[in-house]
């Protein structure tokens, strides 16, 4: 029932999904304003020593940080990071391709596995073309190569990938929860399919 009517279902939204991603929102504050009173509160009892997305549940965590980690799970599967200066993404393990099926390499790892993304840019902030061919896949490099770099380096930002001024909004969270909960089926036969039969 709670598809899209293009998708077979009756449009109804899916409650859980909208809750997961109204949470989320309140997760992404917390990153982008962390000087709020709420993200000083939860810092200093949750994750004092390392960043909001790497936090952990905790021993005697509240309903309220439940909530927000499980919106978290929605901000993990649509952000990216926007490379400023690269030191603080790593190559293997952090968002940073713009591919939503997934935003990280799909190549085997070759380089090291701390190795990050400030490696791969020279001194003139352009892309070291040889050495990403190198260690990543076609589809990878050209992907890689692609990805604008700042004329000049600066720290590297956490975006949301869904929207063109990288912030969150609930509409396109509640899309990627959807996405999560229920993913991609086949859809409705169509004309072209039974053409094959």
């Amino acid at each position: 029932m709670s598809y899209a009517k293009a998708r077979g279902g009756l449009g109804f939204r899916d409650l859980s999904s909208f809750n997961q991603a109204l949470v989320a929102k309140q997760g992404w504050r917390i990153m982008q304003s962390p000087n709020s009173l709420v993200a000083k509160v939860l810092k200093a009892r949750y994750f004092k020593h390392d960043g909001f997305m790497n936090a952990k549940l905790g021993s005697k965590p509240s309903f309220v940080w439940r909530s927000v980690l499980w919106g978290r799970q929605v901000i993990q599967k649509g952000s990216r990071w926007r490379i400023g200066n690269g030191e603080n993404i790593k190559v293997y393990k952090t968002n940073w391709i713009p591919r939503p099926s997934t935003f990280r390499p799909i190549s085997a790892p070759t380089m090291a596995p701390d190795t990050t993304v400030a490696e791969l840019i020279d001194s003139e902030q352009h892309w070291k073309e040889k050495l990403i061919c190198d260690h990543f896949r076609g589809e990878d490099a050209k992907a890689i190569s692609q990805i604008p770099l700042p004329r000049r380096p600066h720290d590297d930002q956490l975006i949301w990938h869904y929207d063109k001024r990288g912030q969150y909004s609930v509409k396109s969270g509640y899309q990627v929860a959807m996405k999560m909960k229920f993913p991609d089926k086949p859809s409705c036969s169509t004309r072209s399919q039974w053409n094959v039969i």
